[in-house]
């Protein structure tokens, strides 16, 4: 009985306090479990998690799906090399591009190589007798500026990349008979490995973590197009193994590679470029099958007066003769009569 009248009491005195509005304060003090108290997340009653935004990758290996919009970077300018002397693998030769009013020359082209009647001797030649030697434009192949030296000596191509050239020998090793010396230039030509810094080599670290990562998503991206195509899928791996496989062999020449890196990170940097141009062509393949107004249509070209377009004069269309009228008179054919 007393706690009865005990508990008349405390209420009564909370009375004036409810009717000043503290009860709205009062009412937000609830137990767990009462309605409208928070409710830990997981638990009967808890407000739905916030939704997570859906995985770019997924399965195992981290697959990429496919960006039908995918366009390639820009590749790098030619302004990397021009007027820098470069070495091929860092240490053996001299290799240096000009800018010759819109053109690209070499300047100086010389490289080593073995005597051709005794092998285990070295030999060093200069091509085109210290006369420039113009470089032929043949676009971006593998997505960064590919050029060509105009020499029958010796065919070579040069890809530029950022601060290197990587030479490409269709035909081998070059021999020069009448010099006695027998030469390969293909490789990554570039500066000395003496010559970098120890802030560089911290920056070419960075450069390349970046670069793997992109290099690896790329790949995955083109395998996630060519999921249902297994020839073109096998191809792409063969061509990643080989890459791989070329990356090693070839920088393990490279003056002092282990201590700054800088072949591979070039190389892998082509290796990218390559798969983005890739990329970007099989999205342009989906959007030409998408839109049936671009597939297989050739650009029309309108015109309201003449114009040369490629050494082509273009006149404008003849003016349209309006249709003679219609001979209510003549006899009229059924459809039918036509099959």
């Amino acid at each position: 009985m007393r706690s009865i009248f005990l508990t008349k009491a405390i209420l009564l005195s909370l009375a004036p306090l409810l009717s000043l509005g503290v009860g709205a304060a009062l009412a937000q003090m609830v137990l767990p479990g009462a309605v409208g108290a928070p409710t830990p997340v997981g638990q009967a009653g808890a407000p739905p998690a916030v939704a997570r935004r859906p995985a770019i990758h997924s399965g195992p290996e981290g697959d990429v799906a496919f960006d039908r919009h995918f366009i390639a970077a820009k590749p790098p300018s030619t302004d990397g090399i021009v007027g820098k002397p470069f070495a091929q693998f860092g240490s053996r030769g001299v290799l240096q591009v000009e800018q010759s009013g819109d053109d690209l020359v070499v300047s100086r082209l010389t490289m080593s190589g073995d005597k051709i009647s005794q092998p285990n001797q070295a030999c060093q030649l200069q091509v085109g007798g210290g006369a420039p030697l113009r470089l032929k434009p043949l676009g971006t192949p593998e997505g960064v500026q590919r050029f060509e030296i105009d020499s029958s000596a010796c065919p070579l191509q040069f890809d530029v990349l950022n601060g290197a050239v990587r030479v490409i020998s269709s035909s081998g090793a070059c021999v020069f008979r009448e010099a006695d010396c027998g030469v390969d230039a293909s490789g990554l030509w570039g500066p000395p490995g003496d010559s970098f810094s120890e802030s560089q080599k911290k920056t070419i670290e960075r450069e390349r973590t970046v670069l793997e990562k992109n290099t690896r998503e790329h790949f995955r991206m083109l395998m996630s197009r060519f999921k249902k195509d297994k020839p073109a899928a096998q191809s792409v791996v063969r061509e990643q193994a080989a890459f791989s496989a070329n990356r090693s062999q070839n920088c393990r020449d490279y003056d002092r590679e282990d201590a700054h890196g800088f072949c591979a990170l070039r190389l892998t940097e082509a290796r990218d470029y390559g798969l983005q141009t890739r990329l970007a062509a099989e999205a342009s393949k989906k959007d030409r099958k998408k839109d049936p107004k671009i597939a297989g249509r050739a650009p029309v070209v309108r015109t309201t007066s003449p114009k040369m377009i490629e050494g082509v004069k273009i006149l404008p269309a003849p003016p349209s003769t309006p249709a003679p009228p219609r001979d209510e008179s003549a006899p009229k054919i059924s459809p039918r009569g036509l099959y």
